[in-house]
């Protein structure tokens, strides 16, 4: 895996390197490849995070000896707020190829509409989804904006579930950081994309994506317990 996040590193780099069809194009990486290079990438750090979790923390039992009522709702919530923070990167991806954070600078709403109107201008229509700046930016609204509401609501769950207390701090950083996450989506919008909000916003979503994880595994611990 880390051979081929290499190779698809240099195919998404030679996406970039091709001779711009007008004189006045910026060369620009492919999106789909940027966003490919970016899932292997997120995919591979998730391996090797949890292996190191597994050597790291020493595995929890129970309070009272079982596992505590409620806790399969509360691992289902914990892999979905995994699968929707990944998959929301991979849609920053699209917005970062595309320079789709330049198109509305503006929230909640796009433009003054919750619906903009060049939503919908490409055909095929699927392509918008993919190749149309509006779309991008909406999609990825939409979805940062559910896997936060996801975690918090998870963390909200968490409330009345009896963890232990190395779990409980895992799902307080996991909610802390959704918040700031965020936060920073949307100051990175609003202030025009600025490189430095732009980073902290990508290493944001990776941070979210550990401390989802590291949550995801000390659920996993008291998952054996009957």
């Amino acid at each position: 895996l880390l051979l081929f996040q290499g190779l698809l590193g240099w195919f998404m780099v030679k996406s970039g390197l091709e001779q711009p069809k007008t004189s006045t194009d910026i060369p620009r990486v492919s999106q789909y490849r940027l966003a490919a290079h970016l899932g292997s990438a997120f995919l591979l750090y998730t391996l090797m995070l949890g292996a190191g979790l597994k050597n790291v923390l020493t595995p929890l039992k129970p309070i009272g000896g079982k596992a505590p009522a409620g806790l399969k709702r509360l691992i289902a919530g914990a892999h979905s707020v995994k699968g929707l923070v990944f998959l929301t990167a991979l849609s920053g991806a699209f917005v970062a190829g595309l320079d789709a954070g330049l198109v509305y600078n503006s929230f909640p709403k796009m433009g003054g509409r919750w619906f903009p109107e060049d939503m919908w201008t490409f055909t095929p229509k699927w392509k918008n989804l993919f190749e149309n700046p509006t779309s991008v930016q909406f999609t990825h609204r939409v979805m940062g904006t559910v896997a936060i509401s996801t975690a918090l609501s998870t963390w909200l769950l968490a409330y009345s579930v009896h963890l232990p207390g190395r779990a409980r701090i895992a799902v307080n950083c996991m909610a802390a950081a959704a918040l700031v996450q965020g936060g920073l989506g949307i100051g990175t919008l609003l202030l025009y994309v600025p490189t430095s909000w732009a980073a902290a916003h990508q290493s944001g979503a990776l941070g979210f994506l550990s401390l989802a994880y590291w949550f995801s595994a000390e659920l996993k611990y008291l998952s054996r317990f009957k």
